[in-house]
């Protein structure tokens, strides 16, 4: 991945590891931001949607949505949720306008209906990754326009080619404001009861990471090019404590890799690894439905650049087989397994 318009880094700029906060730690100057776009995440279309739905049971409940569940006792069923907590959930998906109660069940609205290429891609992700651990989905996704068995693919809305992490530059925008305010949201995100929070179930459940404010956000500025701890504090603006969790968490869990930084073996980098690259298009496909269903006044500060065709990157979720934009009403799931009770 190449950024463009960056400022060189600071001559010898290194950073610190991540060091039990008992430690002694040596003082160094941190290092730079890559660009500097990665400067205050905190204010980014990401964190705006995970104010929306960064919960882990929010994010069963529209799993559940897309695979055609309606009635309260059913996402009951289905998810082994206890009832208060699932009626606070709906009622905050009604508040958002992502789910409609109005006609006695809870359908999904325009701004619901256009979380469908995101969950695509969780589809794909745990495909790939989940293994018999991850949550119930459905086998096979069938393109009722074509008429084939197909694959989602996250691909470029101006030349149909598909995107990857490495397939995009990014431009800081001219003139825009390098102190982001950051919302304001809760940041209390794991509901789920404890003993299900660990490696082993993060590493197959990407709900893990995604439906989790900091964990996604971390990753969010590794794909920018965060690599090392103390950046990643300072452009997070996220406690050390909190960050050494979750970083343990993501390396634990197989979504980065811990490395003795090659210009001081007293600290480490943290790289992504091929189970966190894949969560790059869900990412960015949550990033556009907040840039379209949550905006904000400020422009943008930054644009992503599709390196193959040199447009601006408007993603879309294509079928594999006839290159057609994907829509929830023309894809039928198939081989749907049982409600598996804490999936």
């Amino acid at each position: 991945m190449q950024v463009k318009s960056l400022s060189p880094p600071a001559p010898g700029a290194r950073a610190h590891a991540a060091i039990p906060t008992r430690a002694r730690r040596v003082p160094a100057r941190a290092a730079p931001a890559p660009a500097g776009i990665a400067h205050h995440l905190r204010g980014t279309s990401l964190n705006r949607a995970l104010d929306v739905l960064g919960d882990w049971w929010t994010q069963r409940i529209l799993r559940e949505s897309f695979l055609g569940v309606r009635q309260f006792d059913a996402f009951q069923r289905h998810l082994a949720i206890p009832r208060q907590t699932l009626s606070v959930r709906l009622k905050g998906l009604v508040a958002h306008g992502i789910l409609d109660a109005s006609a006695g069940d809870y359908r999904l609205t325009p701004r619901g209906l256009a979380l469908y290429p995101w969950a695509l891609m969780i589809w794909r992700w745990s495909h790939q990754w989940g293994g018999a651990s991850g949550p119930r989905h459905p086998a096979r996704l069938r393109h009722l326009d074509c008429g084939h068995a197909m694959r989602p693919v996250f691909a470029c809305a101006h030349c149909r080619k598909e995107v990857r992490l490495g397939d995009v530059d990014y431009q800081e925008r001219a003139g825009a404001p390098r102190d982001v305010p950051a919302t304001r949201g809760n940041d209390r995100r794991w509901t789920a009861d404890k003993f299900v929070m660990g490696a082993k179930e993060a590493g197959g459940n990407v709900a893990f990471i995604t439906a989790d404010r900091w964990a996604h956000l971390i990753l969010g500025a590794a794909f920018l090019g965060c690599r090392t701890f103390d950046v990643l504090q300072r452009e997070l603006g996220i406690s050390s404590n909190i960050l050494a969790q979750r970083l343990a968490l993501l390396v634990d869990a197989g979504f980065l890799e811990k490395t003795r930084s090659a210009e001081d073996a007293r600290r480490f980098d943290y790289r992504l690894t091929p189970r966190s690259r894949d969560v790059f298009p869900l990412t960015i496909a949550l990033v556009q439905w907040a840039d379209r269903w949550l905006p904000v006044r400020r422009a943008p500060p930054m644009t992503r650049i599709h390196r193959a065709c040199g447009h601006p990157l408007h993603a879309l979720v294509a079928c594999s087989h006839c290159d057609a934009e994907l829509e929830a009403r023309h894809v039928r799931v198939e081989k749907m397994p049982e409600a598996a009770v804490r999936t």
